[in-house]
């Protein structure tokens, strides 16, 4: 018989279980695979933050696990929605492991008084079976973003020739920096934040923005900062504003992969090629930081044209799509007597 039930993380050996029957089913079949690593999910788990609350929930049968969720929700923004990935591995599919922690899921988002549910999806081919689970339950597709990847190291003569062509950087100075962010620039860094959380396509997913204060990123940062090495570049103008940035994480316990995260000008700084100049003194970065990181991901909406085209020149090949959904559960009818 199957069941489901929440996963101590401060079971080590449980947890362990747990997130290798988690990692299975969110890698098979899959190119170059990216997850959270181990580590750092465990910290996230025994160490919750103020922000979000984080739950792994194992199916299991006969005290083994054979499948895993991790279900997330918001504290203090986006009260109505919830996050949950399921992942089994494939020889445990199709005998509803998927559908039980499904249950689960709507169970406490019910519990929970929220009636969203959000969750992301790797695709490297239809039909694929988390699409097409998904799609049973009830889920929509709201935005599709490319997941795409480039060898490293970093071909040399490629970004020589993005140097020459990007030509001389003229009206703007770049910083950059390893960790978190140095104090003088907190601010505008914040400021940054913000703007891309405004500027970067979701498509018809149901996201409430929250402005970035100084506050919050030193507490995310400071977060972030135990499981990856945050890599940043900032563009000011002359006289001090900020114009863009760009980010790469480079996980501490998962030495193959780094991940190619924000790139943000701001509108009224385009058309200088500044994202090819930021991007290309952040890889200068990842040149002195790399360790063995044979991959670069990038994620890019399908929508977004100007930075499909920056990708393609920097050598960046997609391996699959990643897919973002969203179900709207019913609305709970309050103080009305069943009959």
């Amino acid at each position: 018989m199957i069941y489901v039930r929440e996963i101590d993380p401060a079971d080590l050996a449980l947890f362990d279980e747990w997130y290798d029957a988690f990692r299975a089913g969110a890698v098979a079949g899959r190119e170059a695979p990216i997850i959270e690593a181990r580590s750092a999910l465990a910290y996230s788990l025994r160490n919750p933050g103020p922000l979000k609350q984080r739950i792994a929930v194992g199916a299991f049968e006969d005290d083994r696990v054979l499948g895993g969720m991790l279900f997330e929700y918001r504290l203090t923004d986006n009260l109505d929605t919830v996050e949950a990935e399921i992942d089994v591995p494939p020889e445990h599919r199709r005998r509803g492991i998927g559908t039980q922690l499904w249950q689960w899921a709507v169970t406490r988002a019910e519990q929970l008084g929220r009636t969203i549910v959000q969750t992301e999806l790797a695709v490297p081919s239809d039909p694929w079976p988390g699409a097409l689970f998904a799609e049973r339950l009830g889920f929509a597709v709201e935005h599709v973003e490319e997941h795409l990847v480039v060898p490293l190291p970093y071909d040399e003569l490629l970004l020589e020739d993005l140097r020459t062509a990007a030509g001389r950087l003229d009206g703007y100075r770049l910083t950059s920096w390893a960790g978190v962010c140095p104090p003088e620039h907190q601010q505008a860094y914040a400021d940054l934040h913000s703007a891309m959380d405004v500027d970067v396509p979701t498509g018809g997913m149901t996201r409430e923005v929250v402005p970035w204060t100084v506050e919050k990123l030193e507490a995310s940062e400071a977060r972030v900062d135990r499981n990856y090495l945050a890599l940043v570049t900032m563009a000011h103008t002359l006289d001090g504003a900020p114009a863009g940035y760009t980010l790469i994480y480079l996980p501490r316990a998962n030495t193959e992969h780094g991940q190619q995260d924000d790139t943000l000008v701001l509108r009224e700084h385009r058309g200088h090629n500044l994202g090819t100049h930021l991007k290309l003194a952040n890889l200068d970065q990842l040149a002195k930081h790399r360790t063995s990181q044979r991959y670069l991901h990038t994620w890019t909406a399908l929508t977004n044209t100007p930075m499909r085209k920056v990708n393609a020149r920097f050598g960046f090949r997609t391996i699959e799509q990643h897919r973002e959904l969203e179900l709207h559960l019913p609305v709970p009818v309050r103080g009305v007597a069943a009959s």
